[in-house]
């Protein structure tokens, strides 16, 4: 009597679960929230990327500018490749467009930073929320069977997985350009599995302008989406469904012709030469060692990769597992190649492999729960959660350490150099840092993509600059110890909290700014919408200078930095907030 019933109650919440019944909505609706509330401990800038200040500091000059068309004044003038910050910019300028429109509604201010900040959480959060319904619609064009309450708690087990890893932790509410490319991908995964499904050509079109929308943000992003569209296409021509082939040839259509014209439009910065020459001069720019690469992919994939090889080792001839493997496959291609060509690879880079790696994971999680209810088998389940445990509790410093001293003890040299970068750099093998990755869990990113800058500080530094409300000068250094980030980042903060920027102002001319922070003070004066000048070279003629036209010059000092280039000066402490000290000269 009793199995019965549980075998009816079964039944029903598996006809509850298939499609979107109130109970599956509540799961996915659950899933949102636990995504964007999980890591709600970081503030803005905290254990963040160091392009996050840049692309703040851009969006005050997106607010004030017109970008685009900027863009396509100066576009013959512009230095083309990575050494070029303006092109770099460019192959983001999505991303800094829409960080651009939240400093243009809420100003320069804390708030605007805040808000950034809880934007790209909800993009990210929205974004694993559709990976699941991702591997629903993959479910229903290569099944006849539809997915049953098991497979739904097998996704929602996959998906916290990825929540709770470090890789999540990278992206989820940091300002780098990945959040939105995240998002715009899984919506137009979901867009062109429905246009296949509906066997609809204006999905089909709504799709082509979303492959697009996602070279828009970020150009390299595009790749795993025209991978997906490819592998569909191929996939349909192979099971014969020819009906549903012309959804995907004219979303692929519609993307090639906006992709021509905005080429042609901003010739010659995102023509095909153009970008390869991009990432071959980013490969001698960013040089790395292959393991840094690989570990920087594990790290991406974070405990999704427990669930995906159990999948990948026991479902494999399954056509929705075989199209994740092939997807994911092609999705790694870029990375892994880039990783042993010798370019510096980090974790946020391989987002791209999230979507497929958690349907593969989802797939592996419902079968390891359905290998439990069905037949009592623990082993998996109890194998599963064992390892994915370790790999989340077990203390990343203490594993690296050991890495590293058996590499160095127990391997050639001529092996060693694709382990260690400072030995490509240097010839000799760098010390630990003491503070390499204190947080538990082995897939944890490296301490230099988790800097945090503290914003109110750098504010607090500067209202006191700006309490005078005269021109002056402010002296930092450029110079850093092993580990360190510049303090260029916190620079870029002065001029995002800084005086507004001129409306209508050039894009491309005033961003230039930061390559002036190099030159010598007396290289600009100070004017009204920028008061005060940064720079980071003082000598006896620039002091004569200043001291002359009674104009003040500040120093920045920060522990365990060094002091600015400039004279033997006394100086005296005006300002501290550790770890910086404002200093002005003495008398």
């Amino acid at each position: 009597m009793n199995s019965d019933s549980h075998l009816q109650g079964a039944d029903k919440l598996n006809k509850s679960l298939t499609g979107f019944s109130p109970f599956s909505f509540s799961l996915l609706l659950a899933i949102f929230f636990i995504a964007l509330l999980f890591h709600s401990d970081l503030a803005p800038l905290e254990e963040t990327h160091w392009d996050a200040p840049i692309y703040v500091e851009l969006s005050k000059r997106a607010a004030a500018a017109h970008v685009l068309a900027d863009y396509h004044q100066h576009a013959q003038d512009i230095r083309l490749g990575p050494g070029d910050d303006v092109h770099w910019y460019f192959t983001r300028i999505g991303h800094i467009l829409l960080l651009g429109e939240v400093t243009k509604l809420f100003g320069a201010t804390e708030t605007a930073l805040n808000i950034m900040l809880w934007l790209y959480r909800v993009l990210m959060a929205f974004s694993v929320t559709l990976c699941i319904i991702a591997g629903l619609h993959l479910v229903k064009q290569f099944r006849t069977t539809q997915p049953d309450y098991l497979w739904w708690i097998g996704y929602v087990v996959a998906a916290l997985t990825y929540i709770v890893s470090d890789g999540y932790r990278g992206l989820q509410g940091h300002l780098i350009s990945e959040p939105p490319a995240f998002l715009v991908l899984m919506v137009f995964t979901l867009i062109l599995l429905k246009a296949v499904e509906l066997r609809s050509i204006k999905l089909g079109i709504t799709a082509g302008f979303l492959l697009f929308l996602l070279f828009f943000i970020r150009i390299d992003a595009v790749l795993p989406g025209i991978f997906f569209l490819a592998l569909l296409l191929f996939a349909k021509i192979i099971l014969k469904r020819f009906d549903s082939v012309p959804s995907i040839i004219i979303a692929g259509t519609i993307s090639c012709i906006c992709y021509l014209i905005y080429a042609w439009w901003f010739y010659p910065l995102v023509n095909p030469q153009t970008l390869a020459d991009f990432s071959s001069a980013a490969t001698e720019m960013f040089s790395g060692v292959p393991v840094r690469g690989l570990f920087a992919i594990a790290v991406a994939g974070g405990l999704l990769w427990v669930g995906a090889s159990v999948a990948i080792a026991i479902s494999w001839r399954d056509p929705v597992v075989r199209f994740a493997i092939i997807w994911l496959g092609l999705a790694l291609l870029p990375l892994v190649i880039d990783s042993f060509t010798g370019r510096t690879l980090q974790a946020r880079m391989a987002f791209i492999i999230v979507p497929p790696l958690m349907i593969l994971s989802g797939e592996g999680w419902a079968w390891i729960l359905r290998n439990f209810q069905t037949q009592r088998k623990i082993r998996p389940l109890a194998i599963s959660l064992f390892i994915a445990l370790t790999l989340a509790l077990t203390p990343s410093s203490i594993v690296m350490q050991d890495f590293r001293n058996w590499a160095v003890n127990h391997l050639p040299n001529e092996a060693q150099k694709y382990l260690f970068l400072s030995l490509i750099r240097s010839g000799t093998i760098g010390p630990i840092l003491e503070d390499e990755n204190p947080r538990r869990g082995i897939l944890v990113r490296p301490i230099y993509e988790r800097w945090t800058l503290e914003y109110q500080k750098a504010i607090k530094i500067l209202n006191y600059l700006n309490t005078s409300h005269q021109p002056a000068y402010l002296l930092w250094s450029t110079g850093r110890y092993t580990g360190q980030h510049s303090l260029q980042n916190y620079i870029r903060l002065f001029h995002y909290f800084g005086k507004e920027y001129q409306q209508h102002s050039n894009f491309i001319e005033t961003k230039f700014q930061s390559k002036f922070d190099a030159e010598p003070c007396i290289a600009r004066i100070p004017t009204k919408s920028q008061p005060i000048i940064y720079c980071t070279v003082l000598d006896e003629q620039d002091l004569e200078i200043l001291q002359r036209n009674k104009i003040p010059l500040y120093i920045l000092g920060v522990d365990e930095y060094p002091m600015p280039q400039m004279p033997d000066l006394k100086l005296a402490p005006l300002l501290t907030i550790p770890p910086f000290t404002l200093y002005e000269i003495a008398e």
